[in-house]
C-alpha cells in the first residue's frame, strides 16, 4: 500500500500508480506545483473578454485580475493627477 502525495489517502501502488491514487490527483497536484498553468475556465473567460468593450484600461486590468488572480486585493484606481504648483510641464520651444 502506498499514500497518494496529493489527498493522503491509501492505495495499492501499481506501475501507474506510484505517487498519486488517481490521475485526478495527479493533474491537481502539477496544477497546485506550476501555477503559471491556467485551468480551462481561465482560458474560457479570456476568450469572452476578447468580445467584450471596455470603457478604460483600468477596467479591463481589473477584469484580468479577477479572472486570473481573484485571491490578491483590487488594483488601486488611477486618478487624474489635479494640477498643482508642484507639477513642472516643461516648454516645447
Amino acid at each position: 500500500m502506498g499514500t497518494c502525495d496529493y489527498c493522503g489517502s491509501r492505495f495499492p501502488l501499481t506501475r501507474s500508480t506510484r505517487k498519486y491514487c488517481t490521475p485526478r490527483c495527479k493533474t491537481n497536484a502539477c496544477l497546485d506545483r506550476n501555477p503559471s498553468r491556467m485551468r480551462a475556465a481561465e482560458v474560457r473567460a479570456l476568450y469572452e473578454l476578447l468580445d467584450e468593450e471596455f470603457g478604460s484600461a483600468e477596467a479591463l486590468r481589473e477584469h484580468l485580475r479577477r479572472i486570473i488572480a481573484p485571491e490578491r486585493e483590487p488594483i488601486p484606481q488611477l486618478t487624474p493627477v489635479e494640477e498643482s504648483a508642484e507639477a513642472y510641464v516643461p516648454s516645447m520651444d
